[in-house]
């Protein structure tokens, strides 16, 4: 989600008088994580938001259903750069053609895009091997 506030030192917003500062807000439903991953998640999506509005997003906030409370996220440079890190990796698999392979973990099971990435399927057999198997017998 993404709030809006007015303030003075923020952008115009089309069809709103004043001005208004950007805070995103990501809602996830368990706990807060241990690792990094909701922090980087919420930086990416607010690095987009500036680029798309072209403003500057200091912070943002993780709302935790199992707490029911927001977590203020400073946004540093040593984030930011963490995801520029991530995003440089994920353009260089992107450009050599690598997908690399899932790890599937208990928290594939609630994610959003389960039914895209199939992390399941990385438990078996390769593709490839699967094929060469079932080919064998064809002549």
């Amino acid at each position: 989600m993404v709030e809006f506030y007015r303030c003075e030192e923020g952008i115009p917003l089309q069809g709103y008088a004043g001005k208004y500062c950007v805070v995103p807000v990501e809602y996830k439903r368990g706990h807060p994580k241990r690792d990094q991953t909701d922090i980087l998640q919420l930086a990416a999506q607010a690095m987009c938001l500036e680029e798309m509005l072209c403003c500057e997003i200091p912070c943002g906030y993780l709302f935790y259903g199992e707490t029911r409370r927001r977590e203020k996220v400073e946004l540093t440079e040593e984030v930011r750069d963490t995801v520029r890190s991530m995003f440089s990796e994920m353009h260089g698999y992107f450009s050599r053609k690598y997908t690399p392979k899932v790890k599937w973990s208990k928290s594939c099971n609630a994610c959003s895009l389960r039914d895209i990435c199939l992390p399941i399927l990385g438990k078996g057999k390769s593709a490839s091997r699967y094929v060469e198997e079932h080919m064998d017998g064809e002549d």
